[in-house]
C-alpha cells in the first residue's frame, strides 16, 4: 500500500517507499512540504486542504496526481483522519487494486487503446494530454511520458499554433465534433508528417463538457502539399528565431553562440563557425576566393564554438586561439563555395556541409552543420540563408569590435597611468568596463598636486558610449586639471566647466564631483553637478555623505552656479569618490540611498591597506550593472610642517 500520514498544517510527514513507486517522488522531496504540491491543480493549500478533506470523510476518491516526472495520472484513494497531537491530520492510502477500472476487464481495455494502429488521445479542458496510446505517441515522434500532463501545443510543433488552438477550443468549449481534420507537423528530429483525424468532446454523467478526445491516423506522404507546408512553415520559423537571437549579439563569440543555441538539435547535429584570421586583423577581410589560395597552407580560423562561454567580455580576450582550419572548410573559404563531406562522430558517419559567411564580397569565414542524414536541396537552401544571415552579424560584430578597442584604447591614453604619490593623501583607484561587453563609457578620475598643501580630486561620468563619450571625458578632464591649477574652487571649477564648448557645440553632458582638500587645516570642500555625492569614513568608523547641492551636469547648456559645500575632515579619513555604475543594478531597484549603504558596509577600518579597500567596494558593486564603474580612495592626513628650529639655524648662519 501507498501511504502518506500528513500532519493538522498540511504537511507531509511520512512517506512510504511504495507511494514513492507509484508517483516517482522520492520522500527527500516531499517529506515536510505541503500536500498541494502533488496536486495537479491544487485549489486550496495547508490547514484549509486537510479541513476540506477530513470535513468530506472516508471513502474511496479519484483525483488527478502529479508525478516526479511532470507526467499526471488520475489515482484512486482513500482518505482516513487521524487524531494528532497538534490536531486532526490525515492518513493517504492507495493500492495497487484501486486503480483498476470497475466497469470493465482492464486488461481488454489496456489491449485495445494500446494496441490499436489507430492514435488515440485524450485531453482535459486546458488542453493537456491525459491519455495517448503508443500508435499516436509514435505518430508524434516522442515517448508517451513526454506527453502526459503536457499541453498538445507544447508537445507538437504546427505550422499555425493559434488556428489549432482556436479550433480546440471549439470542440471544448463549444461542444463541436470537428471531423475529417487534416493537419501537418512536425517531429522533434525535424521530419514533418501529415494525418488526418476526428474531434470530439467528453462529457461526464451530467453532460458537462470535461476534455476532448482525438483519433487520428496517418496520411504518409500522400499529401504532399501539407508537408510542404510543414516544410516551409519550419524553415520560416528557424530563420526567424536566427534572426532574433543575432540581433542580440554584439560579439562574434555571443553570435556563434546564438547560432548554435538555435540550429541544434532541430536542424542540426552539431553546428560550428570558424572567424578567418584576416577578418580580425583588418577592416577588409580575405577577397572572395582568396581567403586561402590554391597551393597555400590551410587557413588559420578562429574556432567559435570553443570560445562560447569561456572568453572574458573584453575585446582584447574574446577570440580562442587561432589553428589550421580543417580540409572541408579551408576549401570552402578557398572556393567561397558550399563543400559537402563526411565525417565520422560517435561511431557514426555524419552527412556534413561547409559554407562560406560573405559580406560585401569578402569571405570571414566558414559555417557548418552536420548531421546523420544527408542535406537535400531544400536543406541546402535554408543554411544559404542561415550563412547568410550570420555572415552579415559577424560583420556588424567585427565592427564594433574594432570601435570597442579604438575606444578603450583612447580612453587609456586619457585617463592617469598612475596616481600622483602624495605623502599625506594617499590615493587607489579602480576601474571596470561594463557587465554585459557594450563600448567603453566616459568615466574619469584624477588627482592633482596643488600649490599650498593642497589636492585637487575630479571624478565624473559622461553620458553615452564609444569613442565619442571617450573624447568628451578626455576634453572635460583636461580641462578640469587646468582649472584646478588656476586656484579655482569645486564650485568655481563646475560653474566654469559647464561653460565650455568645443567650436562644434557637439559636447556631451557629464556628471562629476570636484573636491579639494587642504592637507595644513583639514578643509574640505566639494561641489556635484549631477553626481553621487561622496562618501567619508572617519577614524572612529562612522561614515556619512558630503551633503552639496547635486547642481545638474555639466555641458548641458543651463548655465547653472554650482555652489562648493565645506566641512572639516579628522585626520586619517578615508575619502571615497565614484561613479554610478558602483551602485547601480540594472535587474534590480536601488536607489541612490541603499547604493550608498552598500559601499558603506564595505569600508569597515580606515587603516586598511588603499588597495584593500579598494577591492572590498568592487566587491559590493552589482554584478548586473550596466555602465562602467570608477572608484577612488584616497586617505585624507595632515601637512607635516617643516621644523622651525632648522629654518631658524639657517638663518642665523
Amino acid at each position: 500500500m501507498a501511504v502518506a500520514l500528513v500532519d493538522p498544517a498540511g504537511r507531509i510527514g511520512l512517506w512510504s517507499s511504495e507511494a514513492q513507486t507509484l508517483t516517482g517522488h522520492p520522500a527527500s522531496e516531499v517529506v515536510g512540504r505541503d500536500l498541494s504540491v502533488l496536486a495537479d491543480r491544487p485549489t486550496s493549500h495547508g490547514r484549509a486542504l486537510v479541513a476540506e478533506l477530513v470535513r468530506a470523510g472516508g471513502g474511496v476518491r479519484t483525483d488527478w496526481l502529479r508525478c516526479f516526472d511532470g507526467s499526471s495520472r488520475s489515482i484512486r484513494w482513500r482518505v482516513v483522519p487521524v487524531p494528532l497531537a497538534a490536531g486532526t491530520g490525515l492518513l493517504a492510502v492507495a493500492g495497487r487494486g484501486d486503480q483498476q477500472i470497475d466497469w470493465c476487464d482492464p486488461a481488454a481495455a489496456d489491449l485495445l487503446l494500446h494496441s490499436s494502429p489507430i492514435g488515440l488521445a485524450v485531453l482535459d479542458k486546458d488542453l493537456r494530454y491525459r491519455f495517448i496510446n503508443d500508435a499516436l505517441a509514435r505518430l508524434n515522434g516522442l515517448p508517451v511520458a513526454a506527453h502526459l500532463g503536457r499541453r498538445i501545443l507544447d508537445v507538437l510543433d504546427l505550422p499555425d499554433p493559434r488556428a489549432y488552438e482556436a479550433m480546440l477550443r471549439r470542440v471544448t468549449d463549444g461542444g463541436e465534433t470537428i471531423d475529417n481534420l487534416h493537419v501537418a507537423a512536425i517531429r522533434p528530429d525535424g521530419t514533418p508528417y501529415a494525418a488526418v483525424g476526428t474531434l470530439f468532446p467528453l462529457r461526464d454523467a451530467d453532460g458537462r463538457i470535461v476534455g476532448q478526445a482525438g483519433v487520428v491516423h496517418d496520411l504518409g506522404g500522400t499529401r504532399a502539399e501539407l508537408l510542404d507546408t510543414a516544410r516551409n512553415q519550419r524553415r520560416l520559423e528557424l530563420l526567424t528565431r536566427i534572426s532574433a537571437g543575432l540581433s542580440q549579439g554584439l560579439d562574434v563569440a555571443s553570435v556563434a553562440s546564438r547560432l548554435s543555441a538555435v540550429c541544434t538539435p532541430a536542424f542540426a547535429s552539431t553546428v560550428t563557425v570558424d572567424l578567418l584570421e584576416g577578418a580580425v586583423q583588418s577592416t577588409a577581410a580575405g577577397v572572395r576566393g582568396t581567403g586561402c589560395p590554391d597551393g597555400s597552407p590551410r587557413a588559420r580560423v578562429y574556432p567559435l564554438s570553443a570560445a562560447v562561454g569561456s572568453g572574458p567580455a573584453a575585446p582584447e580576450g574574446d577570440l580562442p586561439q587561432a589553428r589550421e582550419a580543417s580540409i572541408p572548410v579551408s576549401e570552402c573559404i578557398r572556393s567561397a563555395d558550399v563543400v559537402a563531406f563526411l565525417v565520422d562522430e560517435a561511431r557514426e558517419q555524419h552527412h556534413g556541409i561547409a559554407l562560406p559567411l560573405l559580406a560585401g564580397g569578402q569571405v570571414l569565414g566558414a559555417i557548418t552543420f552536420s548531421r546523420p542524414g544527408g542535406f537535400d536541396a531544400d536543406d541546402v537552401l535554408t543554411t544559404r540563408d542561415i550563412a547568410a544571415r550570420a555572415a552579415m552579424a559577424i560583420d556588424n560584430a567585427l565592427l564594433y569590435r574594432r570601435e570597442r578597442l579604438a575606444t578603450l584604447a583612447l580612453q587609456r591614453h586619457l585617463l592617469p597611468a598612475r596616481l600622483p604619490d602624495i605623502p599625506w593623501a594617499k590615493s587607489a583607484y579602480r576601474y571596470l568596463p561594463a557587465q554585459d561587453g557594450t563600448l567603453a563609457g566616459g568615466d574619469w578620475y584624477d588627482v592633482v598636486r596643488l600649490p599650498g598643501g593642497r589636492i585637487g580630486l575630479t571624478v565624473g561620468d559622461v553620458m553615452g558610449h564609444g569613442l565619442g563619450a571617450a573624447a568628451a571625458m578626455g576634453r572635460y578632464r583636461s580641462s578640469a586639471r587646468a582649472l584646478l591649477a588656476v586656484g579655482l574652487e569645486p564650485g568655481q571649477l563646475l560653474t566654469r566647466l559647464d561653460g565650455l564648448k568645443d567650436d562644434a557645440d557637439n559636447d556631451l553632458p557629464a556628471t562629476c564631483v570636484c573636491v579639494v582638500y587642504d592637507g595644513a587645516g583639514g578643509d574640505l570642500r566639494v561641489a556635484l553637478a549631477g553626481h553621487p555625492p561622496p562618501l567619508l569614513v572617519r577614524p572612529d568608523g562612522s561614515a556619512d555623505i558630503l551633503a552639496a547641492d547635486p547642481g545638474p551636469p555639466v555641458g548641458m547648456g543651463l548655465d547653472h552656479v554650482y555652489e562648493s559645500a565645506h566641512c572639516v575632515v579628522p585626520s586619517g579619513s578615508l575619502l571615497v569618490l565614484y561613479t554610478d555604475g558602483m551602485i547601480e543594478d540594472r535587474s534590480t531597484f536601488l536607489d541612490l540611498d541603499q547604493g550608498i549603504a552598500m559601499l558603506r558596509r564595505a569600508v569597515h577600518h580606515t587603516e586598511t591597506p588603499l588597495d584593500e579597500v579598494c577591492d572590498a567596494l568592487v566587491a559590493v558593486r552589482p554584478a548586473n550593472s550596466a555602465d562602467d564603474a570608477t572608484v577612488v580612495v584616497t586617505r585624507l592626513t595632515r601637512l607635516q610642517p617643516m621644523p622651525v628650529a632648522d629654518h631658524d639655524a639657517q638663518i642665523t648662519g
